[in-house]
């Protein structure tokens, strides 16, 4: 009895994970897979493929599996491919939608007893969302396809490996005269026995992987006549990369044709007047363009032989860049019709890349017969070199107008801010001394009489805060009496002491001290990394300090959250022998008409905030004198960097001083 009991423990206990196993397999499958009984409940699901939702709470459900699955359904889906299944006992592949998974596609089998007959249904439900939403967008791209190619006013035609037309397009059908039920599936019918040669040399450049050739020749419409036109060929590869055939492109160049041989014809007509000009002169096909014709001194001018000139673009004549592409250069052309000539001005290069100036005539002329537009190009380079040198000069004067300005606003307000600033600096150092002697009664009355307030501020609060609000004071007082000293400076062009040797470091520390506000009013992300082991550099403190104060108050003032963020970094190159302080931020960056004008006295893009537009151009003034340079790096949304370089002094060492 023990052993017997012993096998039917081993059986249960095999059969356990027997049914462990197959239940971790089923779960294991990324699809549905259910058990559904005659009455269309569900027997068994391993509730996969986006059907988790309706996986019941309780281990059994008496749910029939149209209420699982279609919770509005009030009765079987019709079809139902159950029934289907119970009917014929034959497996039923289908597709149905389910408004919470997508589309699925369902293989449901038969599954009977021991007599052969249908009990259950086993199904599996794949989802088929992305294969189908896949099928819906070939489709559209290939009826896109078909449609761009029935309304292509091109010829487009393809072929299979034995020559066989397989494609015909109306355009092909209103060139040649062939209807597309005349030529499909049989060979190629534009060419004559002369030409197979030439077909020939198409199709084996093609198989030897020249993507796209491109040709002028001749076809043959259904009347026999034949048809200048270009042809563009190229190989169709399946999906693997095996060619299956060849798609080409024709267009009707006859009138073209006509047009350049009426131009040949007239040539010996015109030929020496146009030579003889003194001015460049061009010819252009009025619609595309193309340059039809030069003279001798355009070929001067520009560096190229005729025939050179004859396959360049307008553009591989310009500076390529707007205004100066051959889009720009088409307008021009296009302005001409109706003989609406024009001058305009136009940057030309050489084949030397050269750049110059040119002023061009533009004008439509008959030549041959045929509407052209002439441009008549004259070098202006001299005037204009002569213009530029007179824009500085006015430049410089408008600027030598502002210095004057700054200087009468510098003598003017200097007095005014520092009398009261000498009060202010005075009353700070005088509150200083004092508050030694204040503090010990104010700890005095604290011992005898307990906590007590000072406004808002805890005593012991009060100790704490009062020293640092002094040393604000001063240091803000000393912080104005230098900025009108170096707005005195700047203005009257006075040299500062710059012997004074610097730590770069403590300038930024000192700066970041008194933008400690500032920094906590307009970001949550502030960062500051010093470079260790810098050497000092010759310059004021102040001065530099200066310079750190405006760029960082401008990088705050330009983030447009709390959570953009503001960094300064200070590094030194030994190759090159310089400090670097970069001021970094995250904000809404400038456009390059502004970083152009950002240095300029009173250029501000902060005139309603009370901007003065003196900041950077005091800094700008402040790092040319110690013998450095500052650069801005900006783009619109993409943030800002000023960089300031500023020579290192450099240390003999022992042996070289003996030396």
């Amino acid at each position: 009895m023990n052993v017997a009991g012993s096998r039917q423990d081993q059986n249960i206990n095999s059969n356990s994970s027997s049914k462990m196993l197959m239940h971790n397999i089923l779960q294991a499958i990324p699809d549905l897979i259910s058990v559904i009984d005659r009455n269309f409940k569900i027997v068994y699901s391993n509730w996969r493929g986006g059907h988790e939702y309706a996986a019941p709470k309780k281990r059994k459900n008496n749910k029939q599996c149209y209420e699982v699955y279609y919770p509005d359904l009030n009765s079987r889906c019709d079809p139902c491919h159950l029934v289907q299944v119970f009917e014929t006992g034959e497996t039923i592949v289908t597709e149905k939608f389910n408004p919470t998974v997508g589309h699925l596609e369902i293989h449901a089998f038969p599954i009977c007893d021991e007599s052969g007959n249908v009990v259950m249904a086993g199904e599996y439900l794949r989802n088929i969302s992305d294969r189908k939403r896949a099928e819906h967008a070939l489709r559209e791209a290939n009826q896109m396809l078909e449609a761009l190619i029935n309304a292509s006013p091109l010829t487009i035609f393809a072929m299979d490996l034995d020559i066989n037309m397989t494609l015909w397009n109306p355009a092909a059908e209103r060139m040649f005269g062939w209807k597309k039920e005349e030529v499909l599936g049989k060979p190629y019918p534009l060419i004559t026995i002369e030409q197979i040669d030439e077909l020939n040399e198409s199709i084996r450049l093609c198989i030897m992987g020249e993507n796209r050739r491109s040709m002028e020749t001749r076809r043959l419409h259904k009347d026999g006549h034949f048809i200048d036109v270009s042809v563009s060929t190229a190989p169709m590869l399946s999906s693997e990369g095996v060619s299956i055939g060849y798609v080409g492109i024709m267009a009707d160049i006859s009138e073209l044709k006509l047009e350049q041989r009426a131009l040949r014809e007239s040539e010996a007509n015109y030929r020496a007047i146009f030579d003889a000009s003194n001015d460049a002169i061009f010819v252009f096909d009025v619609e595309n363009g193309a340059i039809l014709d030069v003279n001798q001194k355009m070929c001067q001018m520009y560096g190229y032989l005729r025939e050179e000139v004859l396959l360049l673009t307008v553009e591989e004549l310009s500076a390529g860049f707007p205004p100066y592409t051959q889009r720009d250069a088409l307008k021009h052309i296009w302005n001409t019709r109706d003989n609406n000539s024009h001058m305009i001005e136009w940057l030309a290069k050489d084949r030397s890349s050269r750049l110059f100036w040119v002023e061009v005539n533009m004008k439509g002329a008959v030549i041959g017969g045929t509407y052209k537009v002439l441009g008549v190009a004259r070098d202006i380079t001299e005037r204009k070199i002569a213009e530029e040198n007179n824009r500085i000069m006015q430049e410089r004067l408008l600027q030598a107008n502002k210095m004057a300005a700054i200087g009468t606003l510098a003598s003017g307000i200097a007095h005014e801010i520092n009398n009261p600033n000498n009060f202010i600096l005075s009353n700070a150092q005088f509150f200083a001394d004092i508050w030694p002697d204040i503090n010990r009664i104010l700890t005095r009355y604290g011992e005898d009489n307990g906590e007590y307030f000072l406004g808002k501020f805890s005593y012991h609060e009060a100790a704490t805060v009062i020293p640092k609000m002094i040393d604000g004071l001063t240091e803000g007082a000393y912080r104005i009496k230098g900025i009108v000293t170096g707005l005195k400076d700047f203005a009257r062009q006075e040299k500062t002491r710059l012997d004074q040797l610097v730590d770069i470091n403590k300038v930024v520390e000192a700066a970041l001290a008194m933008l400690h506000n500032k920094i906590k009013q307009h970001t949550d992300n502030f960062s500051c990394t010093l470079g260790k082991a810098l050497p000092p550099v010759k310059g004021s403190f102040r001065q530099l300090e200066q310079v750190i104060v405006n760029l960082t108050m401008n990088a705050l003032e330009a983030l447009p959250d709390r959570n953009c963020a503001v960094s300064i970094t200070t590094s030194y190159s030994e190759y090159l022998g310089q400090i670097t302080i970069k001021v970094n931020d995250e904000g809404v960056g400038m456009t390059e008409d502004v970083q152009k004008a950002i240095f300029d006295p009173f250029f501000t893009t902060k005139l309603d905030s009370g901007g003065t537009g003196l900041g950077l151009s005091i800094n700008f003034s402040i790092v040319k004198e110690h013998n450095g340079n500052i650069e801005c790096d900006s783009k619109p949304g993409r943030g800002t960097a000023f960089y300031v370089r500023i020579p290192a002094v450099r240390f003999e060492t022992e042996e070289n001083n003996s030396l």
